[in-house]
């Protein structure tokens, strides 16, 4: 119930029509449910139910009176390229077709026909069943959609009968070679699976006990590994556009998939935030048959499940390690998955394996996230940041060639580090990457972790032929020492001067720490005094141990993705595709210090942001604080009655108590009276431009 009561508030901020309900009025709507177990249930009044078929064909005839044409019955044998590899039109059976752009709507069969383009999209086929009842005297037109989450199934009226879905959570993907072309393909009953949610209906709706079936509908959908669909252009081949992965969910999403993909080809770039269907945001690993074939037991179900914060995937794990997998679980870490790799949580010193509560107030992890903030604040922590983005660009082109596309100046000595953007036409963020001056014409690019993909598409998409592109993450790993006395331990594993006037902030430099030959960098996401230390994935291991060894006497503490999380938002440090993205523009985002005022004029998006710079706006992002509750992410902001905005990212703040976070909001963010809705109650926060905490002591203003 507490999850459902997330989505009235999401319902609310889109002027969706909602009602909270207690059980009596479920039984009102629905006179042959048992409602004598619920706690509560939501209802949308403006929903209804449409045959898919039925919609499809009419959208179908409206296509064909505006002008399109199909071509039924005709095989898609091949794509056609043009330059620099952008696809130019398809090969079919009747005959070639020219095209501008070609759309792979085409269902479960998109992953197996982007392959013959040389392109990934991560999805696969899984059976999704529904069967419908004889004749029932309780399914009636008027009754909404019922969806029972714990039971894993819904219920809606067809016809006089009861139509009753599962989404259950054991699901039965299938080989996409094993799923036949030629029409709508059906595999007959299978009873013993869906026995469970046939048990689930009978107790809800006693009178499907007593009723028999007209049919039984076993058919292939689908599925996504992160149940979220398949939109936009894929990055490694242009012109080719994606519309598919709605698992099960077509009919719902199809009408505003539609549209935003319709926008999206029309203008050449999304309208409006769609990083988190994005095909972008899965790599090109995700597109391996048996890791999706496993994965995809898992997603079916997964869609009603309970989706805890932080919840992490049961399936398909352990498929892509960190190279100190093996020491950090001895360390006590609680591993999660981002863009497929196996990273480091949190940390229980002592624990193998940590047990996971979930928790929308207090998860098992807050008190050993506390902690580890507090060794970044009061001592030294050490992460592995391996996971993040690396790549090289270098050759005779690299400096102007990524001084056109970022909006900072990095004509800098070398072993300069420049926090920059990279920023379309119209001023929207498309990545927020640091750019390090390793040499004269060798620079490396680091960007967040999920953002891998869509970082190699903007650098290879748009540096010169002189300038080669690198992808080293898999082969650099990283540590990274924060805290106050980082530098003490740093100094203990090297002779270099280490003192502020020698290595001022935002510099780096090769040096010899330990047994290995380490690019340092001087930066920290924590917020505190920090380096990075990034050297050859094969001399990790022993760095670690001595970086371990040397700060034992120092309290050293291991620290994870979720602290780390926690620093940078007390910080007020933004992370793209969850607080800023290709919408939103640097000045309202607070990094208008990234956007240079003398840089030549022909970097990308210079005139829109010039425009912008000195614009009226009416949308800011802020720090959060809520003194006395849990934030984390989608929460709506409120003031007097007025939904002004939205958490994008929050986390608990062990240095400020109390949860920290950010927010875009409309209007004017000073003053007083400004509250966060959290499941239906309205708790106050305050909210300020500047970040809610300094290293240097500055703290909440009171």
């Amino acid at each position: 119930m507490q999850e459902i009561l997330y989505g009235v508030a999401m319902a609310r901020d889109a002027g969706v029509d909602v009602e909270v309900l207690g059980p009596t009025a479920v039984k009102d709507l629905w006179p042959a449910a048992v409602v004598d177990d619920l706690v509560g249930a939501v209802l949308f009044p403006t929903d209804g139910t449409v045959n898919p078929g039925d919609a499809t064909m009419a959208f179908a005839k409206g296509a064909v009176d505006a002008g399109a044409r199909y071509v039924p019955e005709t095989e898609v044998t091949g794509f056609r390229f043009g330059e620099r590899g952008r696809v130019a039109g398809l090969d079919t059976s009747r005959g070639a077709i020219e095209a501008e752009t070609v759309v792979l709507a085409c269902g479960l069969w998109t992953s197996e026909l982007a392959r013959s383009a040389g392109a990934s999209v991560a999805l696969y086929p899984a059976e999704h069943v529904w069967v419908m009842t004889e004749e029932a005297q309780g399914a009636h037109e008027d009754s909404p959609f019922l969806r029972d989450l714990d039971a894993y199934l819904y219920i809606r009226h067809y016809r006089g009968r009861y139509l009753i879905g599962a989404f259950e959570p054991n699901g039965k993907p299938m080989r996409p070679g094993a799923v036949p072309t030629a029409g709508f393909a059906e595999f007959g009953p299978d009873w013993d699976h869906f026995a469970p949610v046939l048990e689930g209906a009978r107790e809800r709706i006693p009178e499907i006990e007593t009723i028999g079936f007209a049919h039984y509908l076993r058919a292939p959908e689908s599925f996504t590994p992160d149940s979220n669909f398949q939109l936009g252009t894929v990055p490694e081949v242009p012109g080719l556009f994606v519309a598919a992965g709605f698992n099960s969910q077509g009919i719902i999403f199809g009408p505003g998939a539609g549209m935003a993909a319709a926008q999206w080809i029309v203008a050449g770039h999304p309208t409006m935030d769609l990083v988190e269907v994005d095909v972008a945001r899965t790599g090109r690993w995700a597109n391996q048959r048996a890791w999706l074939h496993e994965r995809t037991v898992e997603s079916l179900g997964g869609l009603y499940e309970m989706h805890w914060p932080q919840k992490q995937p049961r399936t398909g794990r352990g498929v892509r390690r960190v190279p100190l997998h093996g020491a950090l679980r001895e360390a006590g870490a609680a591993f999660g998955q981002a863009a497929g790799w196996e990273r480091a949580n949190w940390f229980e010193p002592g624990v193998v394996e940590p047990d996971v509560g979930y928790s929308f107030t207090e998860p098992s992890w807050f008190p050993a996230v506390r902690d580890e903030v507090r060794a970044t604040r009061e001592g030294v922590a050490l992460y592995d940041l391996s996971t993040y983005s690396k790549f090289l660009v270098q050759g005779p082109g690299a400096l102007s060639g990524l001084n056109r596309l970022t909006t900072s100046e990095l004509d800098q000595p070398v072993g300069r580090i420049v926090y920059t953007l990279l920023c379309n036409a119209r001023g929207g963020i498309e990545m927020d990457p640091t750019v390090s001056r390793l040499g004269d014409d060798r620079f490396l690019v680091l960007a967040p972790t999920l953002a891998q993909r869509h970082t190699e598409m903007l650098l290879r998409s748009g540096l010169p032929a002189d300038a080669t592109v690198t992808d080293v993450t898999s082969g650099w790993a990283t540590l990274h020492l924060a805290g106050p006395s980082s530098r003490e331990l740093l100094a203990r594993l090297t002779d270099e001067d280490l003192s502020n006037d020698a290595w001022p902030f935002l510099t780096t430099r090769e040096i010899d720490v330990a047994r290995a030959r380490a690019w340092a960098f001087r930066v920290s996401f924590t917020g505190e005094l920090g380096w990075e230390l990034s050297v050859p994935t094969e001399f990790v291991a022993d760095l670690h141990e001595r970086v371990v060894a040397a700060g034992a006497s120092l309290g050293l503490r291991h620290a994870g993705a979720f602290a780390f999380d926690a620093a940078r938002l007390e910080r007020g440090f933004r992370s793209w595709g969850h607080d800023v993205g290709p919408v939103d523009e640097p000045f309202g985002a607070g990094l208008g210090f990234a956007v240079s005022r003398t840089k030549g004029p022909d970097f990308l998006g210079r005139d829109a942001l010039e425009t912008l710079r000195d614009a009226r706006r009416d949308r800011r992002l802020v720090s959060v604080h809520a003194p006395d509750a849990v934030l984390w992410h989608g929460e709506s902001i409120v003031r007097g009655g007025e939904r002004l905005g939205h958490v994008t990212s929050a986390s608990i703040a062990p240095t400020l108590g109390g949860s920290a976070g950010l927010a875009w909001v409309h209007g004017d963010p000073s003053g007083d009276g400004w509250g966060v809705e959290i499941r239906g109650e309205v708790v106050p926060v305050i909210l300020q431009t500047e970040p809610l905490y300094d290293p240097r002591g500055e703290r909440l203003r009171s």
